[in-house]
C-alpha cells in the first residue's frame, strides 16, 4: 500500500510539473496532443501496411513529438518572461497542430483513404511551399 502512493505521489507530482512546463491544459493542447497521437497511430498503420514498421523510426517520431512538445514549453517560458500572455504558447500549438494534421492526412493517403482533391492539392501547396521556404534559407 505504501508503494502506491509514493508512485501515485511521484506521477502526480510529474504530472504536475508537465502540466506547469506546458502553460496548462486547455483546449488548444489537448488538440495537439490529440492531432500527435492519432499521427504517431496512422504512422505505425502506415509502415505496417507498407512493411516497412521499424522500432527505430517509431522511436525517432516519438522523440521528435517529445521535442515539440520542449518547444511548446520554452514558448512558454519566453511568453511568460516577455509578457506575451500566451501569443507564442499559442502560435507554436496552432503550427505544431497543423503540421500533425497534415502529415494526418499524407498518411491517409498513403493508407488508400480517399482524401478530397482540394485537401489534397493544398496538401502540395503547402508541402512546396515549405520547400521553397527552405531553399531560400540554404540559399543565404
Amino acid at each position: 500500500m505504501k508503494w502506491d502512493r509514493i508512485t501515485s505521489s511521484f506521477v502526480a507530482g510529474v504530472g504536475a510539473c508537465v502540466n506547469h512546463f506546458l502553460g496548462g491544459w486547455d483546449t488548444i493542447l489537448q488538440t495537439l496532443m490529440l492531432l500527435m497521437m492519432l499521427d504517431y497511430i496512422t504512422g505505425i498503420i502506415c509502415a505496417g501496411k507498407d512493411k516497412s514498421l521499424s522500432s527505430s523510426a517509431g522511436f525517432k517520431g516519438l522523440c521528435k513529438k517529445i521535442i515539440i512538445l520542449i518547444i511548446v514549453g520554452v514558448g512558454v517560458s519566453v511568453d511568460n518572461a516577455t509578457g506575451a500572455n500566451g501569443m507564442i504558447r499559442s502560435m507554436l500549438i496552432f503550427f505544431y497542430a497543423s503540421m500533425e494534421g497534415i502529415s494526418i492526412l499524407e498518411n491517409a493517403t498513403r493508407a488508400g483513404v480517399p482524401v478530397p482533391k482540394q485537401l489534397k492539392e493544398t496538401l502540395v501547396q503547402l508541402r512546396e511551399g515549405n520547400k521553397k521556404e527552405i531553399h531560400k534559407e540554404q540559399d543565404k
